[in-house]
């Protein structure tokens, strides 16, 4: 093996121990706010009786209202946003701090949400789970932390240079970002079109 060779592959694989730190860190930091939502919804979510009565009201009118603008709108924004603030907080050298907290209010609104419903629907509504969180959750998550990776390691290289330090030129991600926005497009989609026969079949 030439020194040359040997160079390229020890850069190599430092890179995909760094990228590996990374994701430990962002996944780390996921699990947390995962846990901290469900602990708080143990603690502070809804009273019971209030949460059942408002599921039952969304349940009846997703069963007979058609489909709104405002209601697109709202789903296409608690879909893009987490994955849209990922990929701009890699432009800057405050992602460092910044995406690691991010991922942290990602997994505590996701489980705090899933944990409070479940709590108020019990059992008999135990359905309406998979069909109210199972695509967020399939969509959601998976693009927020990949577009967090990658986004961590351009602020990262932002940090270094602030800090005097050389940093080897990082991809801008632009593509890592396009199939992403793509298949949050294709979750949003899916719920929009799905979640409305779920509420039918179980009013």
């Amino acid at each position: 093996m030439t020194p040359a060779v040997k160079a390229r592959r020890l850069r190599h694989d430092g890179t995909a121990d760094a990228v590996s730190m990374r994701a430990l860190l962002l996944a780390l930091f996921l699990l947390l706010g995962v846990l901290a939502g469900f602990g708080a919804s143990l603690r502070f979510a809804p009273a019971g009786d209030d949460l059942r009565a408002y599921i039952d009201a969304q349940v009846t009118r997703g069963a007979s209202s058609p489909l709104s603008a405002g209601t697109a709108a709202r789903t296409l924004a608690c879909y893009l946003r987490a994955s849209l603030a990922a990929f701009l907080l890699g432009y800057s050298a405050v992602g460092v701090l910044a995406l690691p907290l991010l991922l942290t209010a990602q997994g505590f609104v996701l489980s705090f949400s899933l944990f409070s419903f479940a709590e108020a629907v019990g059992r008999d509504g135990f359905a309406l789970l998979p069909a109210l969180f199972g695509l967020r959750l399939l969509f959601v998550v998976p693009c927020t932390f990949t577009l967090g990776v990658a986004a961590l390691e351009r602020s990262w290289a932002l940090w270094s240079l602030l800090c005097g330090r050389r940093a080897r030129p990082v991809s801008p991600g632009l593509y890592r970002f396009a199939v992403c926005c793509v298949c949050l497009l294709l979750g949003c989609v899916l719920e929009l079109w799905l979640v409305p026969l779920f509420l039918r079949a179980a009013a």
